[in-house]
């Protein structure tokens, strides 16, 4: 099962969330406050919309301890009741350690595993490794071709599950959230809940497509026809006993 939901900052008007949650921008950096996480928040929890709340990093500026501080200070009334997010998306996106201290403060201080949110990219680019290991669940940002549609959750780096996905920022940005209303509710915290563990995101077959060889054909030939290596086109193609013999009308794959 599935939830849908957005999440907002500032950028957008103080309405009612479509969809089954909203997740409201709460602060940045050491000294911002977002003016409208308050209104947002409270008009959705009356529509009874499941909610959270994040905190945007400035890790190029403030210690990830001093900005954990900053952040619970000023969600103390949302705690326990919202799920808690670093947002990753500022500059020293390498800085993996800053990250993990600035979820372990947050943890002792709440009693409460935050998310943390990231590009798709940045989970490949960087050893997330550490951040697994503390049991901290994954937000991942991927578009696809960003029309509005949820084109399925993308491949990660590190996690093996994903918690929720935002899938287009077209006209705003747009989630889904892989659990239900109780999962919800134990990713905030909510007493008597326990975070489940998340089904994995299923990831669909890549498209598999094929080359007829031709005469004077050979595999490094055809590698660079389509944009490969020769190591790619064998790892492909392991029905090849020997990689310098390949007969017209056999069929290579290339994708």
């Amino acid at each position: 099962m599935s939830l849908y939901g957005t999440d907002q900052s500032n950028w957008q008007p103080n309405t009612i969330t479509e969809g089954d949650f909203i997740i409201c921008k709460a602060t940045e950096g050491t000294n911002y406050v977002d003016p409208t996480c308050d209104p947002k928040y409270q008009m959705n929890k009356a529509a009874g919309k499941l909610l959270g709340v994040y905190h945007f990093a400035r890790p190029e500026w403030n210690s990830a301890e001093a900005e954990a501080e900053f952040f619970v200070n000023n969600v103390r009334g949302y705690i326990n009741e919202a799920i808690l997010v670093l947002d990753w998306e500022s500059s020293n996106k390498w800085d993996v350690a800053w990250a993990k201290r600035w979820l372990d403060k947050v943890k002792a201080l709440t009693c409460v595993k935050p998310l943390i949110y990231m590009s798709s990219s940045v989970t490949f680019e960087y050893d997330w490794s550490s951040v697994v290991a503390g049991d901290y669940g994954l937000w991942v940002a991927n578009y696809g071709t960003n029309d509005g549609t949820n084109h399925g959750c993308p491949d990660v780096g590190f996690w093996n599950i994903v918690a929720m996905h935002q899938y287009t920022s077209n006209p705003l940005d747009k989630d889904e959230f892989f659990g239900d209303a109780k999962a919800w509710r134990a990713y905030a915290g909510s007493k008597g809940e326990s975070k489940p563990a998340p089904k994995p995101t299923p990831k669909p077959e890549p498209k598999k497509e094929f080359y007829t060889v031709k005469s004077g054909d050979s595999l490094w030939l055809i590698s660079q026809r389509y944009g490969l290596t020769l190591a790619q086109i064998i790892a492909l193609n392991p029905q090849i006993p020997n990689p310098d013999l390949i007969y017209p009308n056999e069929q290579i794959r290339i994708k």
